[in-house]
């Protein structure tokens, strides 16, 4: 029972994410990065709040355990951050993809350090996961279609989330998940404040839509729910497994962004994906 209940909670996530990604694209288009990362930092962060009252437990108190805890949320949200600074610029494919392989460093990670352990199909799952990676970053200079800044954004949101998924293992076990939440409710309001204090005087280039405010909140609550069935999967299964199967989110968004967003889906497309469905199901075997 407990197999199928993280395997359920992986795959509600990679849905949820999928969907999320597909419209985050648009949403930022209408909105700005800076809305929509304060959309995040108050519907997220209350979320995380009520989620942290209703179900925490009583948790001995653990300098180290608080420590990850909050290297988790930082590194979720800073994640986040990267990800609105590419998918502004950026495409879906790119962005998605290349940000969805983040189990490769949570995996390795958590073989060095938790004692979890590599059967030879998994390790060539990761290999076939970063050849998608490069084979998505990478384009010709005369067709690049994909700024260089929006790819390095899409690294640096590839790196941060891989460290997340790391640090929340850890945290989750030793501190169960309301109290997680709540380290996540505070990780946000600090870390996006922090953001926009920074960036108070960039000029917002979307003009203000009413229209857009629903599809915003659309995104941010579907990545909200992928973060909580994430959260409740990594307190059920090892964190080598859940995260390769919430990997496999950019099916669903690089497909509905071919078809609803009109961006090209070519063979480096084809390719990639199937390099990294095959490389997810051998990591997930």
């Amino acid at each position: 029972m407990a197999s199928e209940e993280w395997l359920a909670f992986a795959l509600a996530t990679a849905a949820l994410w999928g969907v999320s990604t597909f419209a985050s694209k648009p949403a930022t288009d209408r909105l700005g990065i800076r809305r929509m990362l304060g959309l995040v930092a108050v519907g997220e962060g209350a979320l995380y709040a009520i989620l942290f009252l209703v179900i925490r437990e009583p948790a001995a108190v653990d300098g180290r355990l608080l420590l990850i805890g909050f290297l988790a949320g930082i590194s979720g949200i800073l994640g986040y951050i990267f990800y609105y600074e590419g998918i502004q610029t950026g495409t879906v494919g790119l962005l998605g993809t290349v940000t969805a392989a983040y189990p490769a460093p949570t995996v390795l990670l958590s073989l060095a350090f938790l004692g979890e352990t590599l059967r030879g199909e998994q390790a060539t799952g990761i290999a076939l996961v970063l050849a998608c990676v490069v084979l998505l970053s990478w384009e010709p200079k005369a067709s690049r279609k994909n700024p260089r800044r929006a790819v390095v954004m899409a690294f640096l949101a590839f790196l941060a989330w891989g460290l997340w998924g790391y640090f929340a293992k850890v945290a989750v076990d030793g501190l169960g998940e309301g109290n997680l939440f709540g380290i996540y409710a505070a990780s946000n309001a600090v870390v996006i404040a922090g953001y926009l204090l920074l960036t108070r005087r960039r000029v917002n280039l979307v003009p203000k839509d009413p229209r857009a405010w629903p599809l915003g909140l659309a995104t941010m609550a579907l990545g909200a729910g992928g973060v909580v069935a994430l959260t409740l999967a990594y307190a059920r299964g090892p964190a080598s497994l859940v995260t390769s199967v919430t990997g496999s989110y950019p099916v669903v968004s690089t497909i509905a962004a071919a078809l609803a967003l009109g961006e090209r889906f070519r063979w480096r497309e084809a390719a990639a994906l199937s390099l990294f469905a095959l490389g997810i199901s051998l990591i997930a075997l």
